[in-house]
């Protein structure tokens, strides 16, 4: 918690963008980069994009002083994430439909879903965990960066947890 707020930083143990975030004594959860008092801790550290002109040439922008040419912005790398669920309440009729939102999706198995995103998986967690009871679990494993995001496990799985699911690089 910090000050008049509670912070739900997940599995890294960090404040990030996507982490949920409710004042205290609310159960009204929002991503932090939503909120005033946390998203000028998520500013860009870099000057702001220059507005392109018929007569900009990248050798005409600068950034610390030096000549910097003009890229396009990428487009966002999509996730390969798959969702799994282990229902102890009765889900919200909105947890299937929050997937589908997110992008291509397919229910592969009655508590399992792949679907493709340009989300991570803390903030494909982060929103699904808004649709979960108190006794639900959810992991989430997005096979395209290697990363993991889980909920609800409890001290000793999340320890052995992080245990197994060791960075590689």
């Amino acid at each position: 918690m910090i000050g008049a707020w509670t912070i739900n930083v997940g599995g890294e143990g960090r404040l990030a963008p996507q982490s949920l975030v409710a004042r205290e004594g609310t159960g009204d959860w929002h991503e932090a980069h939503d909120e005033p008092e946390f998203s000028s801790l998520f500013a860009s550290s870099s000057p702001a994009p220059a507005a392109k002109s018929a007569a900009a040439t990248p050798a005409e922008l600068t950034v610390n002083g030096t000549a910097a040419p003009v890229m396009e912005a990428a487009a966002p790398q999509r996730a390969q994430i798959a969702i799994f669920l282990d229902l102890k309440s009765r889900v919200s009729n909105n947890f299937e439909q929050t997937i589908m939102a997110m992008g291509p999706a397919y229910k592969i198995l009655p508590n399992v879903w792949i679907v493709s995103t340009p989300d991570t998986a803390n903030a494909v967690r982060n929103r699904l965990v808004q649709e979960l009871g108190k006794l639900d679990s959810l992991f989430v494993i997005d096979a395209t960066r290697g990363k993991s995001a889980w909920f609800n496990f409890g001290p000793e799985a999340d320890a052995k947890i992080r245990r197994v699911w060791q960075k590689t690089s």
